[in-house]
């Protein structure tokens, strides 16, 4: 390879894994396997060390990749969260083993072998035993802070015992979710997004992104503590290890030790056997050298330490056929292609079908009808076709040409200019509806308890219902008569039912699921209309004209209010007595003209609980505390905000304390 070909080549490669990075840290997507982007990074930094002249600090051989994100306080890490070399082979584990006894006696060095959980690694900061703030490992030097988040994760300790000291004490650890949780979201994420999720590990990184914590805690998310980091560190990682379970912390219990590498192996081969067994996912095991003041000893890179090492598994992939593709259409009406392959055993299941994503991936697969194509799992529990093997490409085989009409209504297709998916735009379709509906009854829209897919499904099919609004029609007797549905359970949806026609405007005009309007799109129209019949008349100029509505949020809103079928909807929502009317009291009582910014964990309220009852009563909340905030709300394990907030000299109020300002105390 000549120079000028090696320098295009490490230009190439880069872009390649910046992209790669970008997409798997900050759009939760993985576009190639683990195992192809380690093999390019070694790739990459063998052309490097070859041509040190096309040198470059920001090269994905060292630096780490960034899942920081807008819109989320930055905390500095006050140890490096540094990301673990990796290796696939026996030889480079040797070659590991062979530099860490250049540093310390032969004879010396202990490993603890842990499993790679398949996840998500965390910082967990503890200020006098109470959890203060939780951050993401963000560039390695900056992480954002995700504690509303991770306060959903029922395993993760609030509070440390006096074992502990009384001082900062950090824990680090991986969160993730595991097959069965995901599997259940991602059969609720089909019916009520009309999408499926990639994989759990993507799914657990894009839950701890969320602005709301409501609905980050749908997603069922786990945690196992590794590591506890402090200046000196003495003694052995085991120990702590076992500190961290005395305290409370879920510590994996698949650990052990070695003393070299056939040691390490035999472990490896061991956990191989079991992968597929086990309730979640890994990728492999992480091998330290268990002495801390070794590990100081040893020391790290830029971007690696150099005590720890990664053995990672080879991605499971098999050869199949392509039989043909289908297409399932949304809630939103996005229509998703799915492969349907000639049935294979992949990772100890029975695979038929993988995801596709959209027609760009079909494009950039160059897949065809009838080729063979290669599936991969690994960390995916959907399998995904990853690469057609056209070498024995049959002459026969077919272009994928995407649908003109919707599989499922028949009506024209359409591809907004900035849009991936090709859409069905009739509210109608039946299979908008049923994700429609489950989308309505959700917890952070109408909050109906009771019903859910298996319901709404036997609803449709018996055609009692044929839209959310039929719902507030529904008399017992029917119900009754509907398979495994006893008499208690028949009065528990009627009055779930109609205890939900009090929501109010916003939680209303959510279950819409007007596109491009989320939960908080929703509260701010409807606190700005008040009224339905204001919003639904309103002009375009007059949408535009809000504060934090963009173009295509106005436009979207404007579209849907001019829909012939909208306006069947309202009018039977009007029928059944559903309330159209924005509860809050701004400009009137209470709150009105007060800033609050929430912190920790209340007695009694969620968060979004305490945030909805502050809005209703005319107050405002933001996610940090400035000059202009009012009042900080503080709750167990307060962290940051409540320095800042004592600093700047906000007022901070208990739950107790909002209650009287509120005349429910």
């Amino acid at each position: 390879m000549t120079k000028k070909e090696a320098e295009k080549k490490i230009h190439a490669l880069r872009a390649r894994l910046a992209q790669a990075n970008d997409e798997y840290y900050k759009a939760g997507r993985s576009p190639m396997s683990d195992e192809e982007f380690d093999f390019q990074v070694k790739e990459l930094s063998a052309l490097e060390a070859e041509h040190p002249e096309f040198a470059q600090a920001a090269s994905p051989t060292l630096a780490i990749g960034s899942d920081l994100t807008p819109g989320f306080r930055k905390v500095e890490h006050l140890y490096p969260m540094l990301s673990i070399q990796n290796t696939y082979s026996q030889e480079e584990l040797a070659d590991w083993h062979r530099q860490v006894t250049e540093k310390v006696d032969p004879a010396d060095p202990e490993y603890v072998v842990e499993l790679k959980i398949d996840g998500v690694a965390m910082s967990l900061v503890y200020q006098d035993r109470k959890l203060a703030y939780a951050v993401t490992r963000g560039d390695g030097t900056t992480g954002d802070e995700v504690t509303r988040n991770v306060l959903n994760i029922k395993s993760i300790p609030g509070k440390l015992p006096a074992s502990f000291p009384a001082g900062r004490v950090e824990v680090r650890g991986e969160i993730y979710m595991t097959r069965r949780n995901f599997r259940d979201f991602n059969e609720y994420s089909l019916l009520t997004y009309g999408k499926e999720q990639q994989n759990p590990r993507n799914t657990a990184a894009g839950s701890l992104k969320l602005k709301d914590p409501g609905e980050s805690a749908l997603r069922k998310l786990d945690f196992f503590a590794y590591a506890i980091l402090v200046d000196a560190p003495e003694g052995t990682h085991w120990d702590n290890l076992g500190a961290l379970l005395k305290a409370g912390f879920p510590v994996n219990v698949k650990r052990a030790k070695a003393k070299d590498v056939d040691g390490i192996m035999a472990v490896c081969a061991e956990w191989l056997k079991i992968r597929d067994d086990l309730p979640y996912n890994i990728d492999g095991a992480v091998v330290k050298v268990n002495d801390l003041r070794q590990q100081t000893l040893i020391g790290r890179t830029s971007k690696s330490p150099k005590w720890v090492i990664a053995y990672k598994y080879k991605t499971e992939a098999v050869e199949t056929v392509l039989e043909s593709v289908s297409f399932q259409v949304g809630r939103t009406g996005a229509v998703t292609p799915v492969a349907h392959l000639k049935p294979i055993l992949l990772g100890g299941t029975l695979v038929k079908r993988a995801s596709l994503h959209n027609f760009d991936e079909i494009e950039r697969l160059g897949l065809r009808i009838k080729d063979f194509v290669i599936v991969e799992k690994g960390g995916e529990i959907i399998p995904k076709v990853v690469s057609v093997v056209e070498a024995k490409r049959p002459a026969d085989a077919a272009a994928i040409a995407p649908p003109g009409q919707c599989p499922v209504c028949g009506s024209e297709l359409a591809k907004g200019e900035d849009q991936v998916a090709l859409r069905c735009d009739n509210l109608q379709c039946p299979a908008q509806v049923i994700r429609s509906i489950l989308h309505f009854v959700g917890r952070p829209a109408m909050n109906i308890e009771h019903v859910g897919p298996a319901l709404v499904e036997s609803l449709l099919k018996e055609g009692l219902i044929q839209s959310a609004a039929d719902l507030y029609f529904l008399k017992r007797e029917q119900l009754e008569s509907l398979d495994r549905m006893a008499e208690k359970s028949a009065a528990n949806v009627i009055e779930s039912i109609q205890q939900s026609k009090t929501r109010g405007l916003d939680r209303l005009l959510h279950g819409f699921g007007i596109r491009f309007i989320g939960k908080t799109g929703s509260t701010l129209l409807a606190r700005h209309f008040k009224n339905l019949d204001a919003l639904r008349n309103a002009s375009l100029e007059q949408l535009l004209a809000i504060h934090e509505i963009g173009d295509r949020m106005a436009e979207s809103v404007f579209n849907f209010f001019r829909n012939p079928a909208t306006e069947a909807l309202i009018a039977r929502f009007a029928q059944a007595g559903v309330v159209m009317e924005y509860q809050g009291t701004e400009g009137s009582d209470e709150l009105s003209g007060r800033t609050f910014v929430l912190t920790g964990t209340l007695p009694t309220w969620s968060r979004e609980q305490a945030k909805e009852i502050i809005e209703k009563a005319g107050g405002k909340t933001t996610d940090s505390v400035s000059k202009k905030t009012t009042y900080l709300l503080a709750g167990e394990a307060a962290g940051s905000k409540l320095e800042k907030a004592n600093k700047l000299g906000v007022t901070v109020i208990s739950e107790e304390d909002l209650k009287k300002l509120l005349g429910l105390a």
